[in-house]
């Protein structure tokens, strides 16, 4: 545990920092050698670490085509020119983290406190995802290149990009929406009107992996499944957009550009709470996909309710001391992070 806050800490430090532009961008630099070092060479480290593992030694294809029988080809072709290269799983691990913190630090980029946002996603998307939800941390990663692409008003490169990450991992297709949504001032009406034309798409992409959710979130058909975690994760994500809501003007004043996005994603905060009594483990896997924009909204939130220096500095603190509170907690109280990250081990030591 002490290695994972020390590194937070660390993070939370270079955030409150008012580095120039230089000196940020060599930290970038160097944060992103670290985190695919840290990540990528991990052994043994991680909740399925040993389940993808396996997949990848006993991965086998007779020709490239049949990699798109399946219903998430990204990662299949991923893992076959890995493998067909003749390199060893460590290497996917590598290529994986190399492409989730390049579309991090992309998307943080877009933040007027990049470095304060890349330490509030630490906890969850970099230990609890990149470190052990390799599919779907590829699928957040070009969700986050969408949403650069979002903020820059490329509604084609938010299709293509929320395509190709589902093609990581399905589930993804259900933020297709989005890319209907770049340019248009937010309306609850605009909102459900983008959600009335591309989501049958969404849901005839997700066709594949549909029963296969039903039978496992739904109908449990696996036995039961739980996440206590998620719910606490879920009072993170509804207790920012109760402050966005509440500071909405001032919001939509300091940060124009990002408003309409800010918007979407508060209210599909909300929308998740009754996800909460369907099934918690549903629940946990579709916080991964708000969690960017709600440490987004968290890092801009201080500078938008107060002009003065030392209630921006103190709002600022709190909300690392919530996310250093929550790892502490996380550690000391979760079973599986516990046998899934201590200790941490590498293979390059």
């Amino acid at each position: 545990m002490i290695l994972y806050v020390s590194i937070f800490m660390s993070l939370a430090l270079l955030g409150l920092a008012n580095l120039s532009s230089r000196q940020t961008t060599f930290v970038f630099a160097a944060l992103y050698v670290f985190f695919v070092l840290f990540v990528g060479a991990r052994l043994d480290t991680g909740c399925d670490f040993a389940t993808y593992f396996l997949r990848y030694k006993y991965l086998q294809f007779n020709n490239i085509t049949s990699l798109f029988d399946t219903t998430e080809p990204g990662f299949f072709l991923l893992s076959y020119f890995t493998k067909k290269a003749g390199l060893a799983y460590v290497w996917l691990n590598v290529f994986s983290a190399s492409i989730f913190f390049y579309y991090l630090i992309k998307f943080a980029r877009n933040h007027p406190r990049p470095l304060l946002l890349i330490a509030l996603v630490f906890p969850i998307l970099v230990i609890q995802l990149s470190m052990s939800g390799l599919r779907q941390a590829l699928a957040v990663a070009f969700l986050m290149g969408a949403l650069d692409a979002f903020l820059h008003a490329r509604r084609l490169q938010v299709f293509i990009y929320i395509l190709i990450g589902s093609s990581f991992h399905q589930s993804l297709v259900i933020l297709l929406p989005l890319a209907l949504m770049v340019g248009r001032s937010y309306s609850l009406a605009r909102v459900m009107g983008a959600i009335v034309i591309l989501l049958p798409v969404a849901a005839y992409l997700l066709s594949g992996r549909a029963e296969v959710y039903q039978d496992r979130y739904i109908d449990e058909i696996y036995g039961d499944m739980d996440s206590g975690g998620a719910i606490f994760r879920l009072g993170l994500l509804v207790i920012t957009a109760t402050l966005f809501e509440l500071y909405t003007t001032r919001m939509a004043r300091a940060h124009p550009n990002e408003y309409n996005l800010m918007r979407v994603f508060a209210l599909v905060s909300f929308a998740l709470i009754p996800v909460m009594m369907v099934n918690t483990v549903a629940l946990h896997r579709l916080i991964f996909y708000v969690v960017p924009m709600q440490a987004y909204i968290l890092a801009a939130l201080p500078r938008a309710m107060f002009a003065n220096k030392r209630s921006i500095q103190i709002v600022e603190l709190g909300a690392i001391a919530v996310y250093a509170a929550y790892i502490v907690v996380w550690f000391s109280a979760s079973r599986h992070a516990n046998i899934c990250y201590v200790p941490y081990q590498s293979y390059l030591f």
